[in-house]
């Protein structure tokens, strides 16, 4: 198994983080808008730690 870059730590991290705040706007009944962009910001940072993985094709 190839060793993560840092940007895919970087990616990881920022993921966890809005997953964290996501539950928290969701656990206090905050706006659903912020609950989007949290939603968005997460699969979008997954999906950019998938694309940058070691051995990717350019």
């Amino acid at each position: 198994m190839a060793k993560p870059t840092p940007l895919q730590i970087r990616n990881i991290v920022m993921a966890v983080l809005m997953v964290g705040a996501l539950v928290w706007n969701l656990s206090i009944g905050g706006a659903w808008w912020l609950t989007a962009i949290f939603s968005i910001g997460t699969v979008l940072s997954l999906f950019s730690a998938y694309l940058n993985r070691p051995g990717a094709r350019p």
